[in-house]
């Protein structure tokens, strides 16, 4: 569940917590400097969507080319030896 959240949700929403950063900040510049307060539904939302989708493809980019192993080892599957559950692992072919 964590791995989802960071490979997925977090990259997507991360342009609409800085924009929500954003607004309460001039929220609160405009009422002590007397401006008018940024309404947060006319925000550029298509923007914001499009960024999200870029850094989640880039993050699941970069973790599939960055994780993994060696092509040159084999999958060993988890299995039972002597009662016991071995995980399962890669070894050198």
């Amino acid at each position: 569940m964590t791995r989802i959240i960071l490979t997925y949700l977090v990259p997507f929403l991360l342009p609409l917590a800085g924009y929500t950063a954003w607004i309460w900040y001039r929220s609160f510049y405009a009422e002590r400097h007397g401006g008018e307060v940024p309404k947060f539904e006319q925000g550029p939302w298509p923007l914001m969507l499009f960024f999200g989708a870029l850094l989640s493809l880039g993050v699941l980019s970069y973790s599939a080319l960055t994780t993994g192993s060696s092509p040159d080892e084999v999958y060993v599957p988890p299995h039972l030896e002597n009662g016991q559950v071995v995980p399962g692992h890669t070894e050198k072919k």
